[in-house]
């Protein structure tokens, strides 16, 4: 399949090279000049054990750093959205930086195939109900017609996120649509890990 990652952090980036080596083809995406620089040049910007070697032996084979974010949509069957939602003193999680990369996606968005929308961002329970959806609607799109939406939580620690990924106990989907079950099913079927698929909120 063809992924589009959005938010090269240091979940987005394990994300991306994770589908990349078993299989698919994965461009990423992020509105941080520097972090693309330095991935196009070959280097992670960070410190993970490993990502350095993954990236190499990947890029400009499965995985693809692109500026064009439309672009990289429109050739896509899967959208992840890994960008930043960090809490503030008061326990609530900023959905500023999730909330752009929805608008952002959606400018131009040509529906001629079903894609997955995915949320792998770290969110309160009922986010895609309350805030996703609405906005997506208000869009014009109607999802689990022209769009599917689903939250896939990640399970990454720092300094082991790439055996975290590859060597997963497990992955959890939350779906509320069959077709978009089906996908990200199919997507992680070369992963050998147990895929438990939930509704979307028990998923947040």
């Amino acid at each position: 399949m063809n992924i589009t990652v959005i938010g090269l952090g240091f979940v987005g980036l394990t994300t991306s090279l994770g589908f990349s080596e078993i299989g698919h083809t994965v461009y990423g995406y992020d509105i941080d000049e520097k972090i693309l620089k330095s991935l196009l040049e070959g280097k992670i910007p960070f410190h993970e054990p490993e990502l350095q070697e993954v990236l190499v032996k990947n890029q400009n084979q499965n995985f693809f750093i692109t500026r064009d974010l439309n672009e990289a949509v429109k050739k896509s069957d899967v959208i992840y959205f890994c960008v930043g939602t960090p809490y503030g003193n008061s326990g609530e999680a900023d959905l500023t930086h999730l909330n752009e990369a929805f608008e952002e996606v959606l400018i131009d968005y040509e529906a001629d195939i079903y894609r997955v929308f995915v949320i792998k961002s770290t969110v309160p329970p009922n986010t895609l109900n309350k805030f996703i959806k609405p906005l997506i609607k208000n869009k014009g799109y109607q999802i689990g017609k022209n769009i599917g939406l689903a939250n896939n939580p990640e399970f990454l620690r720092e300094g082991y996120a790439w055996s975290d990924f590859i060597n997963a106990d497990r992955v959890v989907i939350g779906v509320d649509d069959a077709i978009s079950g089906e996908i990200l099913t199919a997507l992680y079927s070369n992963l050998k890990a147990p895929l438990f698929l939930s509704n979307t909120i028990t998923a947040e």
